[in-house]
């Protein structure tokens, strides 16, 4: 007899082709009649859409049903998280996935305890990681919709990581509504469907997007297992019971990433869709892992409180953006304008936490040396840095000089210098007294040892400032790196063993798509821009060198045009390639101004031979994916939903390799890379793609009817991002694939150069330096706690322990290989180490009052996580 189990739910977008705000009075009333409908008992059981964010709303404006809802909660009956938000796991970097899930854990446990199943069924496409991250929490059974490929389209199946972390997993193979019509007079069908499928075991989600609470469930359960007895009984359920039952059988296992469209549409090109919002959550990624969290670590050495709070603030608007709607940027203009604003003023609040720390620790210094104009630049990381920084400082005459804590003499490039005035506004400018200083910015290599700082006297003299020097020569070099304009063209000549010249493009090309997907126009003429009307500047330093291209492309200006010899279209350009001493990653930043509509820009980087694969990294790995899906010349003959184009997601690079080379980038924002040419030896890595409306029909990637609204064209005309965008990132090029490597250079390029100077020239550098703050009553001294030595893993995070008695560092294996001697951790005082599951909860203990720790074995793709807990800690104030 066939087994049915009805679970009644909700699908609840806070935010899509409405705001936040539209959805948040609907679901108002929704959550009251869900409260009802348990109280009367009208439902056993209700699930909350996996996800906390949606409840928390509900709470904040209605925190009278608070007992209610947790009465349900622990009763077992409502069913909420364990997510915060329900993110897309394709674009979303780890360290958000794990505040994401820790967000949504704490919230829920406050209300009586989360669902522990993990439950995403309308991710666009299933990461690999997913098992891992799950097993980090405890959670050993998932929930998903979309991607499995046709060949592995299980009902049920164990989903195993490279690590060998295992979940028990539930695919929802028809969606999460095929419930709807079993309670809205078409039971008969489901009935009948139930009965033809093979399986012995069916779940039917009673629910969807936005649908109000189905009160007749229990009715129409009676009345089918009445007329159905002896072939199928449905029962009313949860899906903590489902896994119950299953979990007695034996299943396949199954392994990797789900990408597939095979039972619904997976929107592979969604990973460009919003390049701006991609760009800001991805800064905001950084600035938290690379900077914030450690720096609040470092500082609390000092005695100065971790303000937690006002982090898990920045983390709760992160995870907001990067649900999968939201991420995806297929919204509303007015829907996608709120995830901006809301990103800004969490950058605005993560900002001002990095600016106040800097301010904080560097007026507190204790070393003998005058404050007046000394620089002081930071390195809050586990990890040495023997970078190049660039800094601003402000001085009263143009030409200085720097000194170390030796007094010896520091070189330093002059980039930039500005005379500014400090002098009192007035309504007449001629009565103004003027308070001339120069504010310069320079690039000046640091040593600073693993969680220290390193400070520099500013001392003024009487000569005139040397500026990094123009040349004519149309080519930067350094010890790993020729980068040479020929003939419009740009070209690279690395140096350490590749013996090859690549060269660098841009491609331009129409997108017939939506806010979903790219879809090559009926009508196009993809290019290559040429830079033969380029000005071309250079500069060269003895830290770093520079070359700019600046100029205008004519485009097609909109679908009209591709396919034409019309390109009345404009983006005008401002290219940037920097080469720093010290690292091999060739920097660049490009400026434009898009005033063409509905085409894609992508950066190509041409390899000298073709490779077989294309590799990038996920949120704790990296993974290898074929050039062509397997399934692109017979999509339409299997009843795929789009093309599964080789449109590929990245979170921080995307690489090709062969026997003898391998080139990457690494992005800061970008999210969507491919392998092309005819011999599949370029690397195309999107910048953005200028789109009208959130969904179209009938496109050649993806025929039938529109994505999001299908009776509805809604114009999205702020999707095509027309005005001024920048993007950057780096490039590294390489004789072998080595993705510790790139995660460390990665690491490098990710974070911001962390300095202060002890001025009062200019008391406007950040908004909160005109406010008065008073120095530590404790000295800040060189005291580092600790260091990452030897490293052959990568540092995901360093940040304060949850319950801030400490800190804890998370390091994985990027490798699909066992690595033996990842490294050793170096402590300057007698520590404890636990070992820590990703939420933060010591599993046991690894060393007691230790001064240092070798690290055990990693397996391939493995994530450890130390709780680090000095014997001695700083008094907080």
């Amino acid at each position: 007899m066939k087994k049915v189990y009805a679970i009644a739910h909700t699908h609840w977008d806070f935010e899509w082709y409405f705001t936040r705000q539209e959805a948040r009075v609907q679901f108002a009333y929704h959550m009251d009649e869900v409260l009802s409908a348990l109280a009367h008992n009208q439902l056993d059981y209700y699930l909350l859409d996996g996800q906390m964010s949606i409840l928390m709303d509900y709470l904040a404006d209605n925190p009278d049903r608070a007992t209610e809802v947790k009465k349900f909660v622990m009763a077992g009956r409502l069913f909420i998280g364990p997510w915060y938000t329900q993110i897309d796991e394709m674009t979303t970097a780890g360290e958000s996935a794990v505040h994401n899930l820790r967000l949504g854990l704490r919230a829920a446990n406050k209300l009586g305890g989360a669902m522990p199943v993990g439950y995403l069924p309308d991710s666009f496409g299933q990461s690999q990681d997913i098992p891992k991250l799950y097993g980090g929490f405890g959670i050993h059974n998932a929930v998903f919709w979309r991607g499995l490929p046709l060949e592995k389209n299980h009902k049920f199946f164990h989903w195993r990581s490279q690590d060998g972390s295992d979940v028990l997993t539930a695919n929802l193979t028809n969606g999460y509504s095929t419930g709807v019509p079993f309670v809205t007079g078409k039971s008969g069908q489901v009935v009948r469907d139930v009965l033809a499928d093979p399986d012995a075991v069916s779940i039917l989600p009673v629910g969807s997007d936005q649908l109000p609470v189905t009160l007749n469930l229990k009715q129409v359960i009676k009345r089918v297992n009445t007329e159905n007895v002896g072939k199928l009984e449905v029962m009313e359920t949860n899906y903590p019971a489902v896994f119950s039952a299953i979990g007695r059988t034996t299943l396949p296992t199954l392994e990797g990433e789900f990408i597939d469209p095979s039972t619904s549409k997976i929107h592979r090109g969604i990973y460009s869709s919003r390049a701006d919002l991609k760009q800001l959550y991805d800064h905001l990624e950084r600035l938290m892992t690379t900077v914030v969290e450690p720096l609040s670590v470092l500082a609390s050495q000092f005695g100065v409180r971790i303000k937690q709070g006002l982090i898990d603030s920045v983390w709760r608007s992160i995870a907001m953006g990067q649900a999968h709607d939201s991420a995806g940027g297929s919204n509303s203009d007015a829907t996608n304008r709120d995830i901006y604003a809301r990103g800004t003023a969490a950058l605005e609040t993560a900002t001002s936490l990095r600016n106040y720390l800097l301010r904080k620790l560097s007026i507190s210094l204790r070393d003998g040396r005058p404050d007046d104009g000394s620089l002081v630049v930071w390195n809050p990381l586990p990890l040495a840095d023997d970078t190049v920084h660039e800094v601003t400082i402000a001085t009263t005459k143009p030409s200085f000089s720097l000194t170390d804590e030796k007094g010896n003499p520091v070189q330093y490039d002059l980039i930039s210098q500005k005379r500014m005035n400090a002098g009192l506004l007035t309504r007449d400018p001629a009565t103004r007294e003027n308070h001339w200083y120069f504010m310069s910015t320079i690039a000046v290599k640091v040593e600073i040892p693993a969680m220290d700082w390193c400070r520099y006297g500013v001392e003024l003299s009487d000569g005139k400032p040397v500026l990094i020097s123009p040349v004519t020569k149309q080519a930067i070099e350094d010890d790993n790196n020729l980068v040479e304009f020929d003939q419009g063209q740009l070209f690279i000549h690395p140096k350490q063993g590749l013996g090859k010249t690549y060269q660098l493009m841009l491609e331009d090309g129409g997108d017939e798509g939506d806010t979903y997907d790219y879809s090559q126009p009926y009508r196009d003429a993809v290019k290559l821009l040429k830079f033969d009307d380029a000005q071309v500047t250079t500069q060269h330093g003895k830290l770093e060198q520079r070359m700019q291209l600046s100029g205008s492309w004519q485009v097609p200006k909109d679908l009209a045009e591709r396919g034409t010899e019309v390109t009345s279209g404009t983006v005008d350009y401002q290219l940037e390639l920097r080469l720093k001493s010290g690292t091999p990653i060739i920097q660049f930043s490009l400026h434009l101004n898009n005033q063409a509509c509905d085409h894609r820009m992508r950066l190509v980087l041409k390899g000298a031979k073709p490779v077989k694969s294309s590799f990038a990294d996920t949120q704790f790995g990296t993974i290898e994916r074929p050039l062509e899906d397997p399934h692109l010349k017979d999509w339409r003959a299997i009843g795929y939903h789009e093309e599964p184009t080789s449109l590929r997601p990245m979170i921080h690079f995307a690489n090709m390799h062969n026997e003898s080379e391998s080139l990457t980038f690494l992005g800061l924002g970008e999210k969507d890379f491919q392998i092309i040419g005819k011999q599949f030896n370029e690397l195309a890595l999107t910048l953005f793609r200028g789109v009208g409306y959130l969904g179209r029909p009938d496109m050649l990637r993806r025929p039938g009817k529109a994505s999001g609204m299908i009776n509805k064209a809604m114009p999205t005309p702020d999707s095509q991002l027309l005005g001024k965008m920048k993007f950057a990132g780096g490039i590294l090029l390489s004789p072998n694939y080595d993705p510790q490597q790139i995660q460390s250079e990665y690491l490098r390029l990710a974070q911001e150069g962390l300095y202060y100077q002890n001025q009062t020239l200019n008391q406007y550098t950040t908004p909160i330096q005109f406010f008065r703050i008073n120095v530590l009553s404790r000295s800040v001294t060189h005291a580092p706690l600790m260091t990452l030595k030897n490293s052959r893993v990568t540092l995901s995070a360093f940040a304060p322990a949850p319950d801030g008695a400490g800190c804890e560092i998370r390091l994985y294996n990027p490798n699909t290989f066992r690595v033996d001697v990842p490294g050793e951790l170096v402590f300057t005082r007698p520590v404890d180490v636990t070992d820590d599951d990703l939420a933060g909860k010591s599993q046991r203990s690894i060393a007691d009052s230790v001064t240092s720790l070798k690290l055990a074995p990693f397996k391939p793709g493995e994530i450890r996580t130390y709780g680090i807990f000095p014997i001695a800690d700083a008094k907080q104030v």
